[in-house]
């Protein structure tokens, strides 16, 4: 008589230390996005002083894309308006989920889909940087499973 092998139990959050060391990001820069409320932790309904911050995947997909941003020259007050725009048209972080890349000029963030590239702000056009989306949320998915930290 065999024992089943027990089976790992997928995690549906993580703290933001898991979620800074999972995006790459130090946990003062994850601080300082949520302080902002450019990434709001969506796994967890509790705000305020004393509770735990919840990410989920999405979050740390979107924490990634930030510090991928962030070192390729885009500033963070650029990220809070593009943000911004993206909110306002009624696009969670979970939408990032299913974006294939993001493109930047260094300056303006663009999402692009099946042939669309789409400016969050105003509908200029420029490709000088393409981040794919489908290789960070593979490197996530691997990095967590693996339970390294994102250099």
């Amino acid at each position: 008589m065999s024992i089943p092998k027990p089976t790992r139990k997928a995690k549906t959050w993580f703290e933001a230390k898991d979620a800074a060391k999972h995006s790459g990001l130090t946990m003062d820069m994850v601080n300082y996005l949520c302080r902002h409320e450019m990434v709001i932790p969506s796994a967890g309904n509790h705000r305020g002083r004393g509770s735990k911050r919840r990410y989920s995947f999405a979050d740390i997909l979107l924490l990634r894309v930030m510090a991928k941003l962030l070192a390729n020259g885009i500033s963070p007050l650029r990220l809070k308006e593009n943000l911004k725009a993206l909110n306002q048209r009624g696009i969670e972080s979970k939408g990032i989920l299913t974006t294939r890349y993001v493109v930047t000029d260094g300056y303006s963030i663009y999402f692009a889909d099946h042939g669309v590239v789409e400016l969050l702000e105003s509908g200029q056009m420029s490709f000088a940087f393409v981040l794919e989306l489908s290789k960070l949320r593979e490197e996530i998915t691997a990095n967590i499973e693996s339970g390294l930290k994102i250099a």
